[in-house]
C-alpha cells in the first residue's frame, strides 16, 4: 500500500493538462477554479478563431494513429553526443527530458513543425556566441516506436503549475542549506510578497467579486509588480502568447493552421525585439514590456488585420487574474485581505504554497551555492516525473500549457523502442524537411545535460 506522505501521483497528476478530457465538465461539486478552468477552456477552443487547434492538431493526430512519430533536436554539440554515445536531458519547460519539436511524415519525406524551423533558422544562431549569423545547428532525428499497449492519452506538463511541487521539493532538500541561508530565503520572499502587496490584493478582490476593474490600470500595476514577483513575467509571456497563437490571422498562420499548426514565430519576434536581452540569457522573468510597447508593437506588424485594441487588453486582464489565482494561490483558498494579513513564512505556505514555491526555485539561483544545489533540486524534480510519466506510460511528454510543438521524449521509460539518425536541414519554396542521412550508436541517457550544453540558457543562469 502506497504511503500517503510519500505518494507524490496527485501532485504531479495535477502539474499535467489531459488533452483528451480538455473539455470535460466538473461535478456539480466542484470547487469554483475547476469551473472557472472549464470555462476558459471552453472560451479557448470555441471563441477563438484558431482554438480547435489546442484539442486537433497534427502533432495530437500523430501521436494517437501512427505507429512512429518523429521528433527533431537542434544542437551544436553534435560531435560532443556522438563522441560520448549518449545523449541527455534538460530541464526548462519539459522538466527532463531532450527538448524537440514534431517532424510530420509527408509524402516520403518529413516536415519540420513551423516552431522546429524557426528555432534552426533563427533562434539557435542567436543564442550561440562566436557562430557566424547564418549557420545552422545540427540536427538530430529520433524515430519513436509507439508501444500499442500503452495508454495513449494526451498529457502534458504545465510548468506553470509546478509551484507546490517546487515547496515540496525545497521542503524535502532545505536542510541542505545552513540555517542562515534558509532564514535569509524566508526573508526575501517575504518582503518580494509585501512588495506585491497592490496587486495581490487587486487579484483576490475582482476575481472572487467578478467585478470589472480598469484594464490600462491593472496591467501597469500587474506589469510594475514583475521584478518583484518574477513569475509574473511568466504569465504574461504565456498569456500574450496564448493570445497570439489564438487570434492572429496572418497569411502564415492560415497557412498552418491548415496543417495542424498553431504558429510560434509571431510570439518569439514579439518576446525579442521589445526584450532584447532574453537573446543573451534567455530568463523569462525578465519579460516585462511596458502596455504602449507591447500595443505599438502589434499595431505595427502583420499579425492581425484587424487590431482590437481593447480586447487584447480585456482578454489579458481576465486572463492574468485568473492564472495569478489558479497557479499562484492554494486551491482552497478564499478571498484573503492581504491589507491584514499576518506576514510569515508559515502564514504564506497555507494560502500561497504554489507562489512560495516559484519564488523559492527562482530565488535560490541567486545564492552562492546555488550550483550545487541545483543538482539535488531539479534532479529530484527530474525523477519525480520520470516517475509519474512510467506510471501514466507517457511515451511522448509535450508542453502542456498549450500544445505549441514544444515536446520531448520519456528518457526513463524501461523500454523506450528508439532509433537516432543524424539529418540534414533541408529547405524548399513552402516547408523545411529533415532529411535522414545516417543512423547513429547514441543511448538516451536519464540523466540532466551538464548546463554549459543548453542553447537557451548561459552557465547557472537556467530558469523555468
Amino acid at each position: 500500500m502506497m504511503n500517503k506522505e510519500n505518494d507524490i501521483i496527485p501532485s504531479w497528476a495535477d502539474a499535467h493538462v489531459f488533452y483528451n478530457m480538455y473539455l470535460h465538465r466538473p461535478g456539480q461539486n466542484a470547487l469554483k477554479k475547476e469551473m472557472d478552468e472549464f470555462r476558459w477552456r471552453y472560451r479557448l477552443v470555441n471563441e477563438t478563431p484558431n482554438g480547435k487547434l489546442l484539442i486537433q492538431n497534427s502533432f495530437f493526430e500523430n501521436l494517437k494513429k501512427s505507429g512512429k512519430i518523429y521528433l527533431a533536436h537542434t544542437t551544436y554539440e553534435l560531435d560532443e553526443v556522438i563522441r560520448n554515445k549518449a545523449i541527455f536531458s534538460s530541464g526548462g519547460c519539459l522538466i527532463g527530458s531532450i527538448y524537440c519539436t514534431p517532424l510530420t511524415p509527408e509524402e516520403g519525406k518529413l516536415r519540420f513543425h513551423n516552431l522546429g524551423a524557426y528555432i534552426s533558422e533563427v533562434e539557435s544562431p542567436m543564442m550561440k556566441r562566436g557562430k557566424k549569423k547564418r549557420e545552422h545547428p545540427r540536427v538530430l532525428v529520433f524515430e519513436i516506436k509507439l508501444d500499442k499497449d500503452a495508454h495513449h492519452n494526451l498529457i502534458g506538463i504545465d510548468y506553470l503549475r509546478l509551484g507546490e511541487i517546487h515547496y515540496s521539493i525545497y521542503k524535502q532538500l532545505e536542510y541542505l542549506l545552513s540555517y542562515t541561508e534558509r532564514s535569509r530565503l524566508y526573508e526575501i520572499i517575504v518582503s518580494k510578497m509585501k512588495q506585491s502587496l497592490d496587486y495581490l490584493s487587486l487579484c483576490s478582490e475582482f476575481y472572487f467579486r467578478n467585478e470589472k476593474i480598469n484594464p490600462d490600470n491593472f496591467l501597469n500595476i500587474f506589469i510594475a509588480n514583475t521584478s518583484s514577483l518574477p513569475i509574473l513575467g511568466y504569465l504574461y509571456f504565456e498569456a500574450v502568447a496564448e493570445y497570439l497563437m489564438l487570434f492572429q490571422d496572418n497569411e502564415e498562420a492560415k497557412k498552418y493552421a491548415e496543417i495542424g499548426e498553431l504558429y510560434n514565430p509571431t510570439y518569439k519576434e514579439l518576446m525579442y525585439a521589445l526584450q532584447p536581452k532574453l537573446k543573451k540569457n534567455f530568463k523569462l522573468s525578465s519579460f516585462q514590456p511596458p502596455l504602449t510597447s507591447l500595443i505599438l508593437y502589434l499595431k505595427q506588424n502583420n499579425v492581425f488585420k484587424n487590431f482590437d485594441e481593447n480586447s487584447f487588453k480585456q482578454y489579458l486582464t481576465d486572463r492574468l487574474i485568473y492564472l495569478t489565482n489558479a497557479r499562484l494561490l492554494s486551491e482552497d483558498c478564499c478571498p484573503i485581505d492581504w491589507r491584514r494579513f499576518h506576514w510569515d513564512f508559515d502564514n504564506l505556505s497555507q494560502c500561497a504554497k504554489p507562489l512560495l514555491g516559484h519564488l523559492i526555485h527562482r530565488e535560490l539561483r541567486n545564492f552562492g551555492r546555488y550550483p550545487s544545489f541545483y543538482f539535488y533540486f531539479d534532479q529530484t524534480k527530474a525523477l519525480q516525473i520520470w516517475n509519474y510519466w512510467n506510471h501514466m506510460d507517457v511515451e511522448i511528454p509535450f508542453n502542456g500549457v498549450i500544445p505549441k510543438g514544444e515536446v520531448g521524449l520519456n528518457p526513463a521509460l524501461p523500454h523506450l523502442d528508439y532509433r537516432v539518425y543524424r539529418a540534414e536541414y533541408v529547405e524548399d519554396s513552402s516547408f523545411k524537411y529533415a532529411e535522414l542521412l545516417e543512423e547513429l550508436d547514441i543511448k538516451i541517457e536519464p540523466k540532466l545535460v551538464d548546463l554549459r550544453y543548453s542553447n537557451m540558457h548561459s552557465k547557472h543562469k537556467i530558469e523555468i
